[in-house]
Order: structure tokens, then C-alpha cells, then sequence
């Protein structure tokens, strides 16, 4: 008895769990194809373009190659870098790689948001109901969904949002919440390139308090306040570092975004989002916006009595909007920081930027897409104007992991401002640049510097060590990097970067590829 009661309780679970695993029939990917378009996906480690060639890493087809370790795609698959004739000659094609279940290579397929909300401004009440169409990018199944839920992380806010119901593909779905996240558990897996529709209703609760989720002066600042589908990496779905009422404690890949917005008439709105309109209905108004091109999500800040300004810069109007008066010189300071970095990233693909002061304790500004926030709480100057505006391209057009990496977003924003200062102010630029490099602290090399960065957000003991880390050695680092590659040689690596993760998030090691190999091929010539 005792024996066959082994075998029962051991045996057998294990053969279960074997088959289970590896004879499910949801288990296998589809069937990748040998060759992609190379627009198509985003590859790890990355294809680089240079010229009117594109490089290929090396070690992924077996090659050894000196150097940077890139090889051009012509070397490799003769072929592989012409077009077809029905491509008009503008597309490539190139090998897949990295397909692995621990790779992040993926297709560019971004996520619908439809979110319905309405807001009671007395009770501090939002009710909503999100609709995401999602199609898995990765080359192998998903069990399970995981939302993060912001607004449950802020220091004081556990209960914030609460989550009515889900549904998947219009069926009733298991869901559990774990403080900032919302676990959705799928009934079979989701293969590469399959798609499902998850329905989430929800109610946030917006305290009183002057912060980037809150109601302060008759300002309502209202962000991160839907279940967003967490990002993920190494094959894992990455929470929310919760508790920490500074830095961005969790960050968001890019998404499609259609929303309506119920509110009383006597708020008008300043949105990550265009305006597309609006419908009187009693005493209340519809608001509709459109993101146009794929965002990190949706923000938007509520008052009344605003002061505004507008500045049509191609196709991009850029708005700012007052409390009390409209200032032309930080228009201005907007309008030419818009410029400078259009002309030296590369394009800026939305037809709107606003601007908007808002109460905020713990923050002299605060950047989400297509929407700035300048504090009123604790003041704010042009430098954080041009800082911000930055993170137009470093963070929302090119996001990265802000709780791993905050220095890359946060560093190339610094960065861009001393670029900037340099073109237009060129003794505030010393100033700036001798401060910077003051604040940094001990002198580093770029390897010490490199591994000193790349810690974990909550490795940082206050809010000053993050700040000297992400900041001031984040722009050390790449004032370092420009004197070994030369001004010129790491524009055009980053602009390959704004090019190639457009919409996108950049990692680390994908980072130090891009810019090994700059500076190689540079040298060379």
C-alpha cells in the first residue's frame, strides 16, 4: 500500500505536469517565417543602419567578426538586403533572430486602448471602462495578462482603484489584485500574433493632494489612473516599484489610445491626446481624443479659467496654458527647444504638444506624451521647460525601463538640454556643464559609470542619490561618450536609435551595441 501510494502521489503528478507542458496544443508558436520585413520587428540584439547598408550581429549567424562585431546583412544573406519588386524598392528584408522564449525580439504590433470615463468632481470620483484590443508581438504563447494599477502604488493610495469586472473576448475572466497589479489569467494561451479583446471596468478615486494623481487649488492632475498593460522583458511581465512618491516608479510601452472623457462644463481639459472634439449633453460635455500615433499612456489635468497660447510649428500646435497670465518668453523657450530637437533627433510625429501648470510637490515638471506639466508647487525655470521637452523623444518616442535604467531617459534629457544651451547660450552652457559634472561627484570612466548606473530603481536610498544618478552622471556619461565618438558620430547613432525604437523601448545592451558600433565604424574612417 505504502508503495502504490508513492506512485500515486509523486509519480504521477509528474507525468501529468510533463505532458501538460510540452503535448498541450496551445504550447507550440505559430510557425515563424525564415526572413522579415525589416521595419517589421524589432530584433534583439538590433540590426544597425549605416549609409544605405544594414549591419547584422555577427555571433547570431555564426560568424566572427572584429570590431564592433557586425557584419553587413549582404555578407551573410546575399539576397537578404534586396527588394522585391512589389516592395518599390523601399522595404528590406532580413533573417530572424532571437526568437527564443527569453528574447525580447518582437513584432511592432500595438495595443488598442478604448477608454469611457466620467468624473464627479465633488466626490473626487472617476468611473471607467477600458476596452484593449491586444495582439501578442512575441514569438512565443502568453498564459496570463498583467495590468499595472498606479495609482494603487502612490505612497497612501492601496485602495485607489478598484476593479469591477473583466472580461476576455467577451466571456467572464479570473482576476486577482495584488496592490499595483492586476493579474488576468487566460482560459488557453495566446500564440504569436494572435489577438484578444480584455474589458476592464474600474472606479479611481482621486485624493486631495498636489501630486501627479490628485486634486489641489481646483487642478485636477489625473494620471495613472486606468489598469495599463504592464511591459515586458526577459519573458516576464515587470510590475511596479510602489511607495515611492518620486522618480517614475513604473513605466508603459506604447499604445493606440481613443478616449471620452464625461465632465461637467465648466472644465476644460489639456490632454496627452488630440482633442477631437467635443458634444454638449445638459450640463455636462463629451470630450473625445485621439493619439494619432502610438503614446506610453494617457494623461490630462482639469481647471478652469485657463490662460492660453498657441504656436503652429508645422504640424504640431503647441499650446500652453496659465493660471493667471500666459509668460511669451517660456512660449518662446518651448517653441525653440521644439525646434532644436526636431531638427536634431529626427520628426516629432504628433500634431499637438501642450503645456500646462499644475500643482506639483514633488516635482519641478513632469513629462508625459504630448503633455508637459510645469509645477506651481514648487516653481519652475526654462531649463525645465527645455528638459521635458526633451523627453518628448526620450521617454515617450523612445522609452526604456525606468526601474532598471532611469538614467537613460533621464540622462539623454540632461544631455539635450546642455545640446541645447550649447547652440544657444553657449556661457550658460559652461556654467550648466561644470555644475552637472560637480554633482556627479568622483570622476568615472564610461565602463565604471556604465555599471554604476545600471542598478535598480529602488537601489537608490533617497531621492537625492536617484536624482545624481539618473541626472547628473546620466549626462556625464554621455558627455564622456561624445568625447570618444565625436559630437557627430553619437548624433547619428542616436538619431539611428530614434529611428529604429520609434515608439519602441531601448535597453541597455541594445544601447552599448548601437554605440560600440558607431564608434568603431566611425574610427575606421
Amino acid at each position: 500500500m505504502r508503495a502504490k501510494g508513492w506512485v500515486v502521489l509523486v509519480i504521477l503528478p509528474i507525468i501529468f505536469s510533463f505532458c501538460w507542458v510540452t503535448l498541450r496544443p496551445w504550447s507550440v508558436p505559430r510557425t515563424l517565417p525564415t526572413q522579415v520585413l525589416y521595419d517589421e520587428v524589432v530584433l534583439d540584439p538590433p540590426p544597425i543602419r549605416c549609409g544605405e547598408e544594414i549591419w547584422v550581429p555577427a555571433r547570431e549567424f555564426g560568424v566572427v567578426a572584429p570590431g564592433s562585431g557586425y557584419i553587413p546583412l549582404s555578407q551573410v544573406v546575399p539576397a537578404g538586403s534586396k527588394t522585391s519588386p512589389e516592395d518599390n524598392g523601399e522595404v528590406i528584408r532580413v533573417p530572424l533572430w532571437g526568437s527564443g522564449s527569453q528574447r525580447d525580439s518582437h513584432y511592432r504590433y500595438y495595443p488598442v486602448y478604448q477608454i469611457n470615463a466620467q468624473l464627479d468632481p465633488e466626490k473626487r470620483v472617476i468611473k471607467g471602462h477600458l476596452t484593449l484590443a491586444y495582439q501578442n508581438p512575441y514569438f512565443y504563447p502568453l498564459y496570463d495578462l498583467l495590468f499595472n494599477l498606479p495609482s494603487n502604488g502612490w505612497p497612501g493610495g492601496e485602495n485607489s482603484l478598484t476593479i469591477q469586472e473583466v472580461t476576455l473576448n467577451n466571456e467572464p475572466a479570473s482576476f486577482r489584485i495584488k496592490g499595483s497589479r492586476l493579474e488576468v489569467s487566460l482560459r488557453q494561451a495566446l500564440t504569436s500574433g494572435e489577438t484578444l479583446k480584455a474589458e476592464i471596468s474600474f472606479t479611481t478615486y482621486l485624493p486631495e493632494r498636489p501630486d501627479r494623481l490628485g486634486v489641489w487649488e481646483d487642478i485636477f492632475v489625473v494620471s495613472g489612473w486606468y489598469p495599463i498593460l504592464s511591459p515586458r522583458g526577459g519573458g516576464t511581465w515587470c510590475g511596479m516599484a510602489g511607495g515611492l512618491v518620486w522618480g517614475e516608479p513604473y513605466f508603459s510601452d506604447s499604445a493606440y489610445y481613443n478616449i471620452e472623457l464625461e465632465l461637467p462644463s465648466f472644465l476644460t481639459v489639456l490632454a496627452s491626446a488630440r482633442s477631437t472634439g467635443t458634444d454638449q449633453r445638459g450640463n455636462q460635455v463629451l470630450w473625445t481624443f485621439t493619439s494619432e500615433k502610438p503614446i506610453r499612456e494617457f494623461a490630462f489635468v482639469l481647471g478652469k479659467g485657463w490662460e492660453k497660447a498657441s504656436v503652429q510649428v508645422d504640424h504640431t500646435l503647441i499650446t500652453m496654458a496659465f493660471r493667471e497670465r500666459v509668460v511669451p518668453s517660456f512660449l518662446d523657450t518651448a517653441v525653440r527647444a521644439f525646434k532644436f530637437f526636431k531638427d536634431y533627433w529626427g520628426p516629432y510625429p504628433y500634431s499637438y504638444l501642450n503645456l500646462v501648470e499644475a500643482p506639483l510637490r514633488n516635482f519641478y515638471g513632469m513629462e508625459y506624451p504630448g503633455l508637459i506639466l510645469l509645477s506651481t508647487y514648487r516653481g519652475y525655470t526654462p531649463t525645465v521647460i527645455i528638459h521635458e521637452v526633451a523627453h518628448q523623444w526620450w521617454y515617450n518616442l523612445v522609452g526604456n525601463d525606468s526601474l532598471r535604467a532611469p538614467w537613460i531617459d533621464e540622462g539623454l534629457a540632461e544631455y539635450s538640454t546642455l545640446l541645447y544651451y550649447r547652440t544657444y547660450e553657449p556661457e550658460l552652457y559652461e556654467r550648466l556643464k561644470v555644475n552637472i559634472i560637480a554633482e556627479a561627484g568622483e570622476r568615472l570612466s564610461l565602463e565604471e559609470l556604465s555599471e554604476l548606473l545600471n542598478r535598480e530603481f529602488t537601489d537608490f536610498a533617497s531621492e537625492k542619490d536617484y536624482r545624481r544618478a539618473a541626472y547628473r552622471q546620466g549626462a556625464v556619461y554621455w558627455l564622456k561618450m561624445e568625447e570618444k565618438m565625436g559630437v557627430k558620430a553619437l548624433q547619428e547613432a542616436l538619431r539611428y536609435i530614434q529611428e529604429y525604437y520609434r515608439f519602441e523601448r531601448l535597453e541597455p545592451r541594445w544601447l552599448e551595441n548601437i554605440l560600440e558600433f558607431y564608434s568603431h565604424h566611425h574610427k575606421k574612417e
